[in-house]
């Protein structure tokens, strides 16, 4: 093999590498600093600050995470992170308590 190739195929197996530690220690949304809660009437992503919300609650019945948060514009400021089943509920649930 010549030089050029042994040369991108080390660039190669180097790239892929790092998107598989990308894979392994992908962390959950909880444990992130920011919240994607949701999207906006036009679709957008509605994304919180941790440090902005003053209170969450589980809205157990209708599979939802209700987030407060504070906004000098809207006194009623919240988003609502919505799951498909109530066992993706819990687990999120348990993660942002234990990580919050």
């Amino acid at each position: 093999m010549n030089k050029n190739k042994k040369l991108l195929i080390g660039f190669g197996l180097c790239l892929m590498t790092s998107f598989l530690m990308g894979a392994i220690f992908q962390k959950s949304e909880a444990n992130l600093a920011v919240i994607k809660a949701g999207v906006d009437q036009d679709g957008n992503p509605v994304c919180i600050n941790k440090s902005q919300v003053y209170l969450f609650k589980k809205l157990q019945a209708q599979n939802k995470i209700e987030f407060l948060y504070h906004d000098p514009i809207d006194e009623k400021a919240s988003v609502v992170k919505s799951f498909s089943d109530s066992t993706s509920l819990d687990k999120y649930w348990e993660s942002l308590i234990k990580n919050w």
